[in-house]
């Protein structure tokens, strides 16, 4: 079968690798799209791990072969899927934290999403791959079922942040993740302020629901006159929310989104972690702010069977709008450009047709 494979950050190759063969527990799915994940982008800049690689995890896929034990589902089912499965039962498992699983981290996708097939084990089959309905077998549809693993993701976030009828959040990066927080937080009926550089994607979160949309571009920086804090993004929030924000989520990571956010942050709120940049993981934090003013700073990593499950829910029945993250579709041979649109922001999600 054919996989694309990832020898650096410039150089795919779509080589012949061998098909994964079954047993009697487990079922081979054809993959027809996958899309790319930042997680995989820094995998493939990071230098550090073993290569070549076949990366990807978003997918959707159709059922070709099932294991003679397997009940669950049949041969022509549509199915999308997520890659990691925590046991339930241990010590990490029991306190909430499944992402940190020994299982989870060992269990993924054979041989991953940028390849023609995958085996999914019993595990894969019983705890998180889902069956699309038959309305959601169209080209449009299907593509939107893409969107499963990564909103589940966000949910899983949003479940680890209590919150009141009357919260403010915040987002810093507003991206494909950003667009999906976003809709979370409305549907909960709270109020959410964004924030990116990129004044298009301001455009699409305001149409979205967002209640204050911030460009760090047209902020002062400079917080040592009254003037310049007005204008800052501390006081742009502070106009609209005095108490500042109760929850911010960083979909980016770096010195000046966790800062910032220190800054806008009401006493005794919540910085969420979401992602991070494979370029800078040591950043100055001003820690007397965070002890003094009670702050909490979390970090979220990847989804659990039941927030992929609320998330192909929430996908399946409409109550999240995807369409406007889906753009051009790419042959993987053209992995590499589809790669650049992304790291360039010219599309919010490269989907690549295996």
């Amino acid at each position: 079968m054919k996989a694309l494979l990832c020898y650096n950050d410039n150089d795919f190759r779509i080589e012949q690798v061998e098909t994964p063969t079954i047993s009697s527990k487990d079922m081979l799915v054809e993959v027809l799209y996958c899309g790319l994940c930042g997680s995989d982008i820094i995998k493939i800049f990071d230098q550090t791990l073993r290569k070549p690689d076949i990366y990807g995890h978003e997918i959707v896929g159709k059922v070709i072969h099932v294991g003679k034990d397997v009940t669950k589902f049949k041969v022509g089912d549509f199915v999308v899927a997520g890659h990691h499965i925590p046991c339930g039962s241990c010590h990490l498992c029991q306190h909430g934290n499944e992402t940190m699983c020994e299982q989870f981290k060992k269990t993924n996708f054979v041989p991953g999403g940028f390849a023609q097939y995958i085996k999914l084990s019993d595990k894969h089959i019983e705890n998180t791959t889902f069956k699309l309905p038959d309305n959601f077998k169209s080209k449009p549809n299907i593509l939107k079922a893409l969107f499963v693993e990564p909103l589940a993701c966000c949910i899983r976030a949003m479940d680890r942040i209590e919150t009141l009828p009357s919260d403010v959040f915040s987002i810093a990066g507003v991206g494909a993740i950003g667009i999906l927080f976003l809709q979370l937080i409305k549907l909960k009926g709270l109020k959410a302020v964004v924030i990116d550089l990129d004044s298009s994607r301001l455009e699409l979160a305001k149409n979205l629901g967002a209640d204050l949309a911030i460009n760090p571009s047209d902020c002062d920086p400079n917080l040592k006159s009254p003037v310049s804090l007005k204008n800052s993004i501390s006081g742009k929030i502070r106009e609209i929310f005095p108490e500042g924000v109760d929850s911010a989520i960083l979909t980016v990571t770096n010195k000046y989104t966790i800062n910032d956010a220190i800054s806008y942050i009401r006493l005794g709120g919540s910085i969420n972690i979401f992602g991070m940049s494979e370029k800078e993981t040591m950043i100055a934090v001003d820690f007397e702010k965070v002890y003094k003013n009670e702050l909490t700073i979390k970090s979220t990593y990847s989804a659990t069977p039941n927030t992929l499950k609320k998330a192909y829910e929430l996908i399946i029945n409409g109550k999240i709008n995807v369409e406007p993250l889906i753009s051009e579709i790419f042959p993987l041979a053209e992995f590499k450009k589809g790669l650049d649109m992304m790291l360039n922001k010219k599309i919010y999600k490269a989907i690549f047709k295996i």
